[in-house]
């Protein structure tokens, strides 16, 4: 790790959204592509993962005895020792390098130089390979590629880490659209009303009028248990991965017990969005108070 190219990277990174919140994309691309070449040239050490050739996000292969990974949260370094076993001591890099490789590919999908997106995001995920963000955007290079199959394993690769009510509905929403792209208008429109019961969008509401013009038949009303039915038969989750949430309830735990009290409400927030479980919304006012009150106090 070359530490004297990288001083002066978070800087260099503030000036490049400025640049973005100008609105000169070229100049922000030029500037964030110079940068994160920078940090390629710098960085030698073992990453937390990598995509291979069948969009898969696998461990990597090294013998290096440490293994690098760049945080957004502390949630995720537990969801990545569960979820891939590494074999080696995992550490933390103090660069964001993830979100900066993420920002290039929002960047890139936004200008339409979708296989640069493509690429950029196999890099945040090289790096957080539990970020969904990261998973979600490649879904989206992929699917402007016209990469159906890629698009729908790298969607199904991002449930796992759909926590929220909000992701759930982009999940479902994903899978819809790859029915509707195959030909399958029905089970797209079963997928686009079962988002909604997880979170209402207008785009949900825009493609289920779209189908429901092409079929000249009117939508039926959601029948759970029978849309529930065609998931299990089409190998679609029906709801969110509950190790997933029991890790991340775990996490809360733990950050309690280090005192840890924002990083326990964000777990606690998490969890309680998804099961809007009582008990969790009384810990949370619980915490909110405390919170509160260390923050008054150090004014």
């Amino acid at each position: 790790m070359n530490l004297e190219k990288l001083t002066n990277i978070k800087t260099e990174f503030k000036g490049y959204k400025e640049i973005l919140d100008s609105g000169d994309y070229e100049k922000a691309y030029e500037m964030l592509d110079k940068l994160l070449k920078t940090i390629e040239e710098s960085l030698d050490e073992r990453r937390a993962a990598k995509v291979n050739s069948d969009a898969v996000v696998e461990l990597t292969k090294d013998s290096k005895e440490e293994i690098y990974m760049s945080l957004n949260h502390v949630m995720e370094y537990y969801l990545y020792e569960v979820y891939f076993e590494p074999d080696a001591e995992v550490k933390t890099l103090d660069l964001p390098v993830g979100e900066y490789y993420r920002t290039f590919g929002e960047l890139c999908q936004n200008m339409g130089k979708y296989k640069a997106a493509e690429d950029a995001y196999k890099k945040a995920l090289s790096w957080n390979p539990v970020d969904l963000d990261s998973y979600l955007g490649l879904a989206e290079s992929y699917k402007y590629q016209n990469m159906l199959n890629r698009f729908l394993e790298v969607t199904k690769q991002a449930y796992r880490y759909c926590c929220t009510r909000a992701t759930m509905a982009r999940y479902y929403r994903n899978i819809a659209y790859y029915y509707l792209s195959s030909y399958k208008p029905e089970i797209a429109r079963d997928a686009y009303q079962y988002s909604n019961v997880y979170y209402h969008t207008d785009n949900a509401d825009s493609e289920l009028k779209y189908i429901e013009e092409a079929l000249e038949k009117k939508t039926p009303d959601i029948d759970i248990r029978r849309i529930q039915k065609v998931f299990t038969e089409e190998n679609v989750e029906p709801g969110p991965d509950s190790k997933t949430i029991g890790i991340i309830y775990r996490v809360g735990e733990l950050m309690m017990q280090d005192n840890e009290l924002a990083l326990a409400r964000d777990c606690f927030s998490i969890c309680y969005d998804i099961t809007q479980e009582q008990q969790l919304g009384v810990i949370l006012d619980q915490l909110e108070e405390v919170l509160k009150e260390d923050s008054n106090g150090n004014e």
